[in-house]
């Protein structure tokens, strides 16, 4: 079970207005709630996303011209929806919805694709968890924004509709958010074959780190073909594995009744000491870069064993990456979240102190998230990887119906991913199902 993201306590079911990206004393206008497109708006959308890019830079020139107000509001709507994306006058970027259109633009430009595959749509509120997280905290984060822009042609597509749940209080008031499904960015060349997969959440440095070392992959494999760029994938996927298990070598976990545990400071720095003398005497990572085909990882502790921990998640995180990215989010991602938070519901709003506190808290998680999917997660999906490469470059499709059956735990298979009690009483027939369209 993956560690409890904080996304299920962020009900988004509020619009962003706006702010010029990336300066954050421009983020702190309210959060409203955007009018329905005419029939006249939807069509003149759909002639701005042809255009593309372009359209979407006059239309935010335009936005930050302009005053604050229900005109500045509604021109926010639009961008969204020429975007593709929600809270775009925050993240500036554009989205393509039609892998052909994505590869089309990749091969014009040189550029590798970035695919984002989720549950639900992108431009729309109550879309799965993660992509929630990826428009406030991932997105909007200034570097993250422009090497998205600079250096990638974005993607999305929807793995299927997100299970959403609204509970009703009798008196008017509902609760609405969404329940189960996860996300995963897929690096792909101009063909649309993956090189590489981030899956889950990742906090904005970590995002970028993983990022530029693709880009430097893209480059090294391009203009190579068959067995010659499979062969280049394999060098790369290994080289990072083992990368990984260095750094995962130095972070000083012990093994008590209750589970792993870090080391203090004294204990950590023998250990490291120890270690340093040791790889004077082999060269393990070599070693494993020079191996053929790289079946398993070896991590030091069986990361599937940890326990759900966020507080250690976190210290892995810091053992992991280094201290400058303790903060996770920057000053315009920030402005974005509090200014959400801000938001009065029934008349009352959370003072600064208390969305401050959720802020830590959200920081928290991310990082912990992003330890977990490093260690746990990635390291299933590139040894797969690794091994399909032995028969060639597995498709999109192939590769995708992998990671949610095998890593996410949601096969296509499952029509109910796996909301549906089979093996328990509920004291309701069939289950839980109380209506059904099939």
């Amino acid at each position: 079970m993956k560690l409890r993201s904080l996304a299920a306590s962020f009900v988004l079911v509020l619009a962003c207005s706006s702010s010029r990206a990336p300066t954050a004393d421009r983020a702190t206008v309210p959060i409203v709630q955007h009018a329905p497109v005419s029939t006249a708006e939807t069509a003149r959308i759909a002639v701005l996303r042809a255009e593309g890019p372009a359209a979407l830079e006059r239309l935010l020139a335009d936005f930050d011209a302009r005053p604050a107000g229900p005109e500045r509001e509604r021109l926010a709507a639009t961008i969204d929806k020429v975007a593709g994306q929600r809270y775009a006058t925050w993240s500036r970027l554009y989205w393509h919805e039609d892998l052909d259109a994505a590869k089309a633009a990749a091969r014009a430009s040189g550029k590798p694709i970035l695919s984002l595959r989720m549950l639900g749509r992108l431009d729309e509120d109550l879309s799965c968890a993660n992509s929630r997280f990826f428009r406030t905290t991932l997105y909007p984060d200034a570097a993250v924004s422009e090497l998205l822009r600079e250096k990638f042609i974005l993607h999305w597509s929807s793995e299927r509709d997100v299970p959403r749940v609204t509970v009703d209080f009798g008196d008017g008031r509902t609760l609405a958010s969404t329940v189960t499904g996860n996300s995963a960015h897929y690096v792909l060349d101009a063909d649309g074959r993956p090189l590489d997969v981030l899956p889950g959440l990742y906090s904005p440095q970590v995002f970028r780190r993983e990022l530029t070392a693709t880009l430097a992959m893209f480059d090294a494999v391009k203009g190579t073909v068959g067995r010659e760029r499979d062969r280049a994938l394999v060098a790369y996927h290994q080289a990072m594995a083992a990368d990984l298990a260095a750094r995962w070598s130095q972070v000083p976990l012990v093994q008590t009744g209750s589970g792993p545990k870090l080391l203090d400071a004294a204990e950590a720095e023998k250990r490291r000491l120890a270690m340093a003398a040791a790889a004077q005497r082999a060269t393990v990572s070599k070693a494993m870069v020079e191996v053929p085909m790289l079946q398993t990882v070896d991590l030091g502790v069986d990361p599937g064993s940890l326990p759900e921990d966020t507080a250690l998640w976190v210290r892995i995180y810091g053992e992991l990456w280094s201290a400058k990215d303790r903060r996770v989010l920057d000053d315009h991602a920030r402005a974005l979240v509090d200014s959400m938070l801000a938001v009065a519901v029934n008349g009352r709003a959370l003072d600064r102190d208390a969305r401050a506190r959720v802020l830590v808290g959200l920081e928290q998680t991310i990082a912990a998230d992003t330890a977990l999917n490093e260690v746990r997660l990635r390291p299933q999906i590139r040894t797969h990887l690794l091994q399909q490469l032995e028969r060639g470059t597995p498709t999109f499709d192939e590769l995708n119906a992998w990671v949610y059956a095998n890593v996410f735990h949601t096969p296509a298979s499952d029509e109910w991913m796996g909301l549906l009690p089979r093996d328990t009483f509920t004291g309701l027939p069939g289950g839980a199902v109380v209506a059904t369209t099939r």
